[in-house]
Formats: structure tokens, C-alpha cells, sequence
């Protein structure tokens, strides 16, 4: 796999390396294992703009997160050492958190999380702000902030409750128990689990996957699939036609359906 690194100028040293591969792949790494990953403002920082960075840069047609080692952590969570100075006023003066959910959800390509290891407390709420999870089996999933006195602040218990109801929910955020990659593949909030060595391979085979197709048809894909956690299911399919029919002015449509009739591989032009 041929990549080449982009440089964050941000910090030093870089707290998150991003490269990107010919096919348009950003392997996205967060970079502070002497802390477990855990999530200081600056890596919080850095990360959200690494994130506009491959947004912006017309090369990039998929993401992949994951940790700075293949055998993980991912991430421990919230940077403990700095929350505990953080008053409630400074919390909503900040809006601490906010940016980086909204950093994540806006972005128009898709993004493939692969965790390894561990993801804890907010690694596990990040993880859960991307588009697909993959998960090595054994890997640790837990929102364990009743045992430090607060509840999940970046979307756990929404996200989770949604996913895998309130039952589960209530259960994993009330007793910080905490689930394996394996066992949330069986519920669905995992997509799929791999031994450790091999998920951040099937990882970046998927996004290989995700790189040929158009970019503006998975871009529709995307925002119809999200849309289904926030409108009713009548809403949903208006929305849906409206996408599927706005589909039909794209090149690339007609590129792969001629492609298909004609037995041979699409070639889109991402218009």
C-alpha cells in the first residue's frame, strides 16, 4: 500500500498523522499512545483539522480512523488530567466537545473507523460519530463515566440508545460494563469483526471498495442513510426519492448503468 504523509503543522510533534494512498484513501491515526489516545484538547484540536484537511482536499475519497498502533488502543476517552479543571461555565462557554461531534457528522465522505484494542468513554462516542465501525473481536467498548462521576457528554447515551436500545443502553452506561467488538457486531452497532491483526487491512479493503464508486452518488448514499436517525420513516423516503431521483442528472449514472448493460467496469468521472 503506497502512501504519502501529510504534515500537520499544527503541534509538534503531531498528535494525529494523516496519508493518503493512491486511491484516495486517508488513513487518519490518532498519536498519543503514552496516553492511551486519550483525547486532550489539542489532540482534539488537531484531529478536527486533520478532518477539515482531507475534506477539503479533492484527492481524498474515503477516510479510515483508527489508533496510532494496529494492536491499539484506539482511545482511553476524555484526557481526565484536563477535565477535571473544566467548571460547567467554561464547559458551555467552550461548548467542550461540540466541535469535535460536529466535525465528524459534517463531513461529506465517508469515514471508516477501526478499532483495536479498546475505545472507552468519549474513543467510544467518537467511534460511534463515524460512519462504519470495524472492530477487532476482542476489542473493549465502554462508557464508564459514572465511575468518575459524570455521564457521557459526546453523544453516548443518544447514539447507543439508539443503536442498541434502552436496555443495553442502560445497562452498559449504568454499570460501565463494558462489550467486545464481537458482541456489538451481533447487535448491530458494530459492522463487522475481525481478528486483531486483521482489522485495519479489511479496514482499508473496504474503503478500497468505497474509492471506486462516484463520489457524488456516495455522498447521496450517505446523507439518505443519516437521515433515517433523524426524520420519521415517511420523511426518510421523501427524502430518499428526492436523492435517487437527483441521481439521474449524474453522468455517472448513466456511466454505470451503460457499464453494467455492456458487462464491463464503470468508469466514473465523479460528475
Amino acid at each position: 500500500m503506497q502512501l504519502h504523509r501529510i504534515s500537520l503543522l499544527s503541534f509538534e510533534p503531531s498528535l494525529v498523522r494523516v496519508e493518503v494512498d493512491a486511491a484516495g484513501i486517508a488513513l487518519v491515526k490518532i498519536n498519543r499512545p503514552e496516553k492511551r489516545n486519550a483525547l486532550s484538547q489539542k489532540l482534539i484540536d488537531t484531529l478536527i483539522d486533520a478532518m477539515a484537511m482531507v475534506e477539503r482536499d479533492v484527492k481524498v475519497r474515503v477516510v479510515v480512523l483508527t489508533g496510532s498502533r494496529t494492536t491499539g488502543p484506539f482511545s482511553a476517552g476524555a484526557d481526565l488530567g484536563e477535565l477535571l479543571h473544566i467548571s460547567t461555565t467554561q464547559a458551555y462557554a467552550t461548548q467542550y466537545l461540540a466541535d469535535l461531534n460536529k466535525s465528524i457528522i459534517s463531513m461529506r465522505k465517508p469515514i471508516i473507523c477501526a478499532v483495536a484494542g479498546f475505545a472507552l468513554g468519549g474513543g467510544f462516542e467518537l467511534a460511534m460519530m463515524c460512519d462504519i465501525i470495524y472492530a477487532a473481536s476482542d476489542a473493549k467498548f465502554g462508557l464508564p463515566e459514572l465511575t468518575v462521576g459524570t455521564i457521557p457528554g459526546a453523544g453516548g447515551t443518544q447514539r447507543l440508545t439508539r443503536v442498541v436500545g434502552k436496555q443495553k443502553a442502560m445497562d452498559m452506561i449504568l454499570t460501565s460494563k463494558t462489550m467486545t467488538g464481537s458482541e456489538l457486531e451481533a447487535i448491530g452497532l458494530v459492522a463487522r469483526s475481525f481478528p486483531l491483526d486483521e482489522v485495519l487491512e479489511e479496514a482499508m479493503k473496504s474503503a478500497g471498495l468505497i474509492a471506486l464508486r462516484s463520489v457524488p452518488v456516495v455522498g447521496l448514499a450517505k446523507e439518505a442513510i443519516l437521515s433515517a436517525e433523524q426524520t420519521t420513516l415517511d420523511a426518510g423516503l421523501k427524502l430518499e426519492r428526492s436523492l435517487y431521483y437527483g441521481s439521474f442528472a449524474l453522468e455517472d449514472r448513466t456511466e454505470g448503468m451503460a457499464a453494467f448493460v455492456e458487462k464491463r467496469r464503470p468508469v466514473f468521472k465523479d460528475c
